[in-house]
């Protein structure tokens, strides 16, 4: 059995303008060469999260590696 690395993720999670009881729950799948430029952690998926909905809060539900 290999232990491969991933190449893609899915994201579920909330965003929140800072300031706003109002949220949006949404999912995300992106290309970890792409999108996180070949890291594979949370922190990274949260940092990539954080730049595409810039002035919100990201609240991660769950984060699945493919």
């Amino acid at each position: 059995m290999t232990n491969q690395k991933p190449t893609a993720f899915r994201a579920d999670y909330y965003y929140q303008k800072i300031g706003s009881a109002a949220r949006t729950r949404t999912g995300h799948v992106g290309s970890v060469s792409q999108h996180l430029h070949g890291a594979t952690t949370e922190s990274a998926v949260l940092e990539y999260l954080r730049k595409r909905h810039p002035g919100h809060e990201i609240s991660l539900m769950s984060l699945e590696w493919r």
